[in-house]
């Protein structure tokens, strides 16, 4: 595990979570506004702030899957699931190795970036407030951009963001679960 660790954060830069962006200033600022807003949720219980708060996520995440992308040469679909896992890491030697770092930090960027979304959507549409709904709203999400960014060339349609994404919501989701449990407790 330490030799894991240690091939994660000292070998390439760890906050470079999306390979398109070159290690962008705007991809920390992003993340960190997604962040903030995460906390602002958990600090707040005004219902106006939450909207406010929800629609700054998702500018965030158009920011981050969008508009801090350009266009390439290219449209191009990897359609084949679980290769980004396959080429990120390997079983060697009795142990997991870091093979491709930026390929794992893409697959963690995808699953963090979708946890809020999770979290957002059953907080901002109570309605929503359901596993079967929050979680294919996550996977309808993340369809939407990957498919964005095939037509306008901004990026590439890659099924494993699909799956890391609704992973993400999922765990969102969960999280929200945890908080409201916690709530009726108190």
């Amino acid at each position: 595990m330490q030799s894991l660790i240690r091939q994660l954060f000292v070998n390439d830069p760890v906050w470079t979570l999306f390979p398109g962006s070159k290690g962008n200033i705007e991809v920390l600022l992003a993340l960190g506004f997604i962040v903030l807003s995460l906390l602002l949720l958990k600090l707040t219980r005004s219902r106006n702030l939450m909207w406010l708060i929800t629609l700054s996520y998702l500018f965030g995440l158009l920011f981050l899957t969008l508009f801090t992308r350009t266009p390439g040469p290219n449209r191009i679909s990897l359609l084949v699931p679980f290769t980004t896992i396959r080429n990120a890491l390997d079983w060697q030697d009795g142990g997991l190795r870091v093979i491709d770092h930026m390929n794992l930090y893409a697959l963690i960027g995808n699953v963090l970036l979708f946890v809020p979304f999770g979290y957002l959507l059953p907080k901002a549409f109570p309605k929503t407030a359901k596993f079967y709904l929050t979680i294919p709203a996550g996977l309808l999400a993340s369809l939407a951009i990957e498919t964005t960014q095939y037509i306008t060339k901004l990026g590439c349609f890659d099924v494993d963001d699909l799956i890391a994404n609704t992973i993400g919501a999922a765990i969102g989701y969960l999280l929200f679960l945890l908080v409201l449990r916690g709530r009726k407790k108190r």
